[in-house]
C-alpha cells in the first residue's frame, strides 16, 4: 500500500516538529511507499521508500497562493503514487486536495489533536473517512469520525539516566517548549518565587516564541522581565531551544518538569519527560486519564493558579531523590504502556488498511 503524508516542516532537527520525522520512518517500515509533501524541508534521514516534497517555505520566497499552487500541482503529479492520503494537523490541505481526492477514489485520514475548532476544520472533517487525535479532550467537537490513538513517543530515545544522578541542594525545574501567553509561564515564574522561600529552587525555560509572531516575543520579554522583578535573576535561566531528538539530556538534568498549557490542547514535552523518568506537575484535565485518581491527586495543581502550583511544587522538593525517582519510574511505565511511539505506529498502519 501507497500513501501521502502530508505535514507541516520535515526536519529532524526541529526543536518541535522534529518527532514526526521518526513518525515518517516508523510508517515506511509498513508501507510499499510513502510520499511526504510539507510546507518545508529541512535536514532529513530517511529510507529509500520515502520521498519528499516541499512547497518550498524553507527557501523563503513565496505566497500561500504559490504554496497552494504548487500544492495542487503535486497532489496531482503524485496520484498514482499514493492510494491514501494522511493529513496530519493542516486541515486546510484536506479543503484543497478534497474535492479532487473524493473523485479520485483516495481516503483521507486527519490527525487533529488541537482545542481550536473553526469553520475550516469542520470542512476537512467532513471530507475525510477517519479522524484521529491523541486523547479524546484533545479534539474540539464530536463525530463519529472520531478515533483515539493516543501519543507516540520515542521510549529509547527518551529513557532515563543511565547512571543515578547526584542530587543537587536546589531542586532543578524545567520547562521546555514553544515560548506563548498558552503556556502560562508568568505562573510558573510566580509559583517558583513562592517556593524560593520555602526550599532552595532553580528554574530553566528551554524554548523560543515562533519567528515572526510579534505577540510570542512581547511576552517572552514580559516573563524575562516579570522574574527580574520578582527578585530571580540568577534563579531562572532562559536558553534556546534545541532539536527535539537532543532533549532528552536536558530532561535528565532536572528534577521536575512543569507545565502549564490549558486543557484542550496537548503538550507532547510532558509525555517525552515522563518518558525519561522526570516527575511532572500539570493542570491540563486530560492528564486525569493518563496518570489515574492517585498519580493525578500528586501532580495536577489548579489551572492558573500560581498558589496552588508552588503548593504541589514544594510538596515534590520535601521527598528525597529516591523517592523523586520512584515516581519517575511510574510515569515511565505509563508512557512505554501506552504512549510508545512503536505501539502509536502499529496502530496508525493498522487504522490505514482497515480504511
Amino acid at each position: 500500500m501507497k500513501i501521502l503524508f502530508i505535514t507541516q516542516k520535515v526536519d529532524k532537527n526541529d526543536d518541535v516538529l522534529g518527532v514526526y520525522h521518526r513518525w515518517i520512518d516508523g510508517l515506511s517500515k509498513h508501507f510499499e511507499r510513502i510520499s511526504v509533501i510539507c510546507l518545508q524541508k529541512g535536514q532529513i534521514d530517511l529510507p529509500s521508500n520515502v520521498s519528499v516534497y516541499s512547497l518550498g517555505k524553507e527557501l523563503m520566497v513565496g505566497s500561500r497562493w504559490v504554496y497552494a499552487v504548487r500544492f495542487l500541482r503535486l497532489i496531482w503529479q503524485l496520484r498514482h503514487d499514493y492510494d491514501l492520503v494522511f493529513v496530519h494537523m493542516n486541515p486546510e490541505y484536506i479543503i484543497l486536495g478534497g474535492l479532487f481526492w473524493r473523485i479520485s477514489r483516495k481516503k483521507i485520514i486527519l490527525w487533529y489533536a488541537h482545542y481550536l475548532s473553526n469553520l475550516k476544520l469542520r470542512i476537512a472533517v467532513w471530507f475525510s473517512d477517519r479522524v484521529i487525535t491523541s486523547i479524546r479532550l484533545a479534539f474540539p467537537f464530536p463525530t463519529r469520525k472520531l478515533q483515539v490513538l493516543q501519543q507516540g513517543i520515542d521510549t529509547i530515545l527518551f529513557s532515563p539516566a543511565k547512571t543515578f544522578r547526584s542530587p543537587s541542594d536546589a531542586l532543578g525545574i524545567l520547562f521546555l517548549g514553544r515560548i506563548a501567553p498558552v503556556k502560562n509561564l508568568d505562573i510558573l515564574v510566580r509559583a517558583v518565587q513562592l517556593v524560593r522561600q520555602r526550599a532552595p529552587v532553580r528554574l530553566t525555560i528551554v524554548g523560543a516564541p515562533t519567528l515572526g509572531r510579534s505577540v510570542e516575543r512581547g511576552y517572552y520579554e514580559q516573563v524575562k522581565l516579570l522574574a527580574n522583578d520578582l527578585g530571580l535573576t540568577g534563579l531562572v535561566d532562559f536558553q534556546s531551544p534545541v532539536a527535539n531528538k537532543d532533549t532528552p539530556a536536558i530532561y535528565r538534568k532536572h528534577d521536575l518538569f512543569v507545565n502549564l498549557t490549558v486543557t484542550g490542547s496537548f503538550d507532547k514535552s510532558t509525555l517525552e519527560a515522563m518518558a525519561c523518568g522526570i516527575p511532572v506537575l500539570v493542570s491540563n484535565l486530560a492528564f486525569r486519564d493518563i496518570l489515574g485518581p492517585a498519580l493525578a491527586n500528586q501532580l495536577m495543581f489548579k489551572e492558573g493558579d500560581h498558589r496552588d502550583l508552588a503548593d504541589k511544587i514544594s510538596q515534590l522538593a520535601s521527598l528525597s531523590s529516591a523517592d523523586r525517582q520512584k515516581l519517575g519510574e511510574k510515569l515511565r511505565d505509563i508512557i512505554a504502556r501506552q504512549h510508545d511511539l512503536r505501539r502509536l505506529v502499529i496502530r496508525l498502519a493498522e487504522t490505514v488498511r482497515a480504511i
